[in-house]
């Protein structure tokens, strides 16, 4: 890994990203809890020693023998109560030490930091609020239920939060236990594991026994490696092992008993895995990623696992360092890619930020009041809507600011981590008609670089994964990801007859497709229908959709994980093939992702019929783009027809060269 590019990501995930931490220890003592236990000692001491009166002496050592055993009997009883006090307090001292290192440390380093330990009474709202979370895993003596608890619920928070479980107990121990419980994946009943596999249910229910006196528990490195994902190679490993030792079962059969299939196998890693789950709660399988030993994400929450050292002074003191230090290593371990390191600096912008505040958004009284009637004035079931444009004029206002603050020192920072990933300068060739190979060679070799930088992308570099990324840009540029609740300019829908599947574009004017606007004579009169122009649309080869994009003829859209391009514009007539569909019910807002109703008119012989179709919407242009092609269609139904007529009179066997028919002699032939 490139260093520039692992000081960006420390000091984006953690050096800027942390404001607050909170250290989560039971065994730390608060002032009160530690002179509360001094108070305890001084009664004890005062018991044997108390305190005396003005001329009043200590009591005098008895003489009797027996007595003085007495009184040595009790003395000793009273050391040992002194005793006990003083090694609680010693280990209170001890932890509070600890905790007085990391206060002292995280101050030093400009980070408010805080301590609990009423672990009892831990809000997951309230801990999320600290960007970094410093838990001590075992919170009550050896039991981790509430420290598991604690992440499970972090990990569903819509707030990121950096957690170092700081603990004496083997890392690797704890990591599995994580990410089992955090996993929390449901290991249901065999009859409903194997619902839709009644090939592995028979199989199971003739021999359930064998199966389960047969296997053999997954290593912890064969656990570690199924939840994070390779599972299929588990399997594998394992499979032909356990058919073996299946074979050698007492009562093996070797009629009625078949080779395991691999979902059966795949039931019983489950069954092994599951045993780590200390909650015992379960639910949607979450997926985790990280190192065995080092670090955990799932979901909103990252982990990273930190050795306790505290049986001397010295090592308390170096504590703190160490943590901060182990969180770099995991930081840096993880990799987050160069679209996660970007997302986080502009998020620790954001926060930096003060929008509400400042005099660069600030805008005019009047503008201020109007943004609040444009809301008030409307009827609520329109004031969504104006919501909706409202905030993103005011996302346009904070990018804006964003963008020119420090002198564009955001964009100065997305440049220098994008070539930050790199290990080595990338130079860059210039496209000219002499240098395409060239230019196609830089190109291909910049997309792999970029490959490399996504460590958790295992797909196979290919021209097909080159022309995916291309296909991605294009439609990440173009396309919008909402799509309104009605059929508007730039949106893309496909309706499907059998195998068939046909692609339209709505380039219609938008003025012309907002459901409360019913100017024209067409729109009245159909109401709640609307009449509308499309576009069809023609599947292409996403290769040669490519190498032409520059000429904005093509669009590119993704659909049941498939990339696609459709072109606009018909390659034989130069122009797009429009078709006029009424939208039933348009202006009721009832667009679905399961379809809308539309209609087309057909001439037949008994007259103009209407052919009912299903039209699924799949994505919006964003604004410039919908325009463009809208501008196509204004162009195509406002040309002017003219009246040359074209003919070819050039014979087949005779030369190309033409002579002109002179005026004076018609009767000249063609040579």
């Amino acid at each position: 890994m490139p260093e520039a590019y692992k000081k960006i990501i420390t000091k984006t995930f953690r050096d800027d990203a942390i404001r607050s931490v909170l250290l989560i220890d039971d065994d730390y003592n608060s002032y009160i809890d530690l002179s509360k236990k001094q108070k305890e000692l001084i009664d004890e001491i005062q018991k044997i020693v108390p305190s005396l009166n003005e001329g009043k002496q200590p009591p005098e050592i008895p003489e009797d023998s027996i007595f003085a055993k007495q009184a040595l009997q009790k003395i000793y009883e009273q050391l040992e109560i002194l005793r006990e006090l003083s090694n609680k307090i010693s280990t209170s001292f001890k932890r509070t030490s600890v905790a007085s290192e990391f206060v002292k440390f995280f101050h030093n380093e400009k980070y408010i930091c805080d301590v609990a330990n009423q672990v009892s009474a831990l809000n997951p709202d309230k801990v999320r609020k600290s960007d970094l979370i410093i838990l001590d895993y075992c919170l009550s003596g050896s039991d981790s239920t509430k420290s598991l608890q604690l992440l499970r619920e972090l990990s569903v928070s819509k707030h990121l939060n950096l957690v170092v479980i700081y603990t004496n107990q083997s890392l690797e121990r704890v990591w599995l236990e994580v990410a089992a419980t955090l996993r929390c994946h449901a290991v249901l009943a065999p009859k409903k594991y194997f619902l839709e596999d009644s090939k592995s249910l028979e199989q199971w229910d003739d021999a359930e026994n064998e199966y389960k006196e047969s296997w053999t528990k997954l290593s912890k490195n064969q656990q570690i490696r199924f939840i994070l994902g390779e599972n299929n190679n588990v399997i594998t490993e394992v499979i032909e092992q356990f058919w073996n030792d299946l074979q050698d079962h007492k009562d093996f059969d070797k009629i009625s008993h078949k080779k395991p299939t691999r979902n059966i196998v795949n039931y019983l890693s489950e069954l092994d895995i599951n045993k780590n789950n200390l909650l015992a709660v379960y639910g949607e399988t979450a997926k985790i990623h990280g190192k065995n030993g080092l670090w955990i994400q799932c979901g909103e929450v990252f982990i990273a696992l930190c050795e306790k050292k505290n049986s001397s002074q010295e090592e308390i003191a170096q504590q703190p360092q160490a943590v901060w230090d182990k969180l770099e290593e995991a930081l840096n371990n993880w990799y987050p890619n160069f679209y996660r390191v970007v997302l986080s600096e502009l998020q620790n912008r954001i926060e930096d930020s003060n929008f509400c505040m400042s005099k660069k958004l600030n805008r005019s009284e009047h503008e201020q009041i109007a943004l609040l009637w444009a809301i008030l004035k409307e009827n609520s079931d329109k004031q969504l809507n104006v919501s909706e444009s409202l905030l993103l004029h005011l996302l346009r206002d904070i990018s804006d600011e964003l963008l020119q603050r420090n002198e564009k020192e955001v964009l100065t920072f997305i440049k220098t981590a994008a070539l930050s990933s790199l290990k080595e300068p990338l130079t860059y060739v210039k496209l000219t008609k002499e240098t395409k190979e060239q230019h196609n060679e830089f190109i291909r070799e910049a997309v792999k670089l970029a490959k490399e930088n996504y460590k958790e992308n295992i797909e196979k570099f290919d021209t097909n994964f080159c022309l995916n990324i291309g296909h991605a840009l294009n439609e990440r540029t173009t396309t919008l990801p909402n799509i309104p609740n009605y059929i508007t300019t730039g949106m893309v829908l496909k309706s499907k007859k059998g195998n068939k599947i046909s692609w339209y574009m709505c380039v219609t004017p938008s003025c012309d497709t907002v459901p409360e606007q019913k100017n024209a004579d067409n729109a009245a009169q159909l109401d709640p229908h609307r009449l509308l122009t499309f576009a069809k649309l023609k599947p292409e080869i996403l290769a040669e959709a490519l190498e032409n994009a520059h000429q904005s003829s093509y669009i590119f859209i993704s659909d049941e994980n498939k990339r696609i391009a459709l072109s606009v514009i018909n390659s034989t007539t130069k122009q797009p093939d429009l078709v006029k569909l009424i939208v039933v019910n348009h202006n009721n807002r009832v667009l679905i992702n399961t379809g809308q109703k539309v209609l087309k008119l057909k001439n037949k012989d008994e007259g103009i019929k209407t052919e009912e179709m299903t039209m699924i919407p799949i994505v919006l242009l964003a604004p410039n783009y919908a325009a463009r092609y809208q501008a196509v269609q204004s162009h195509h139904e406002g040309r002017i027809g003219v009246d040359f007529t074209t003919a070819d009179f050039i014979e087949p066997e005779q030369e190309a060269q033409v002579v002109p028919i002179l005026a004076e002699d018609n009767s000249k032939k063609i040579a």
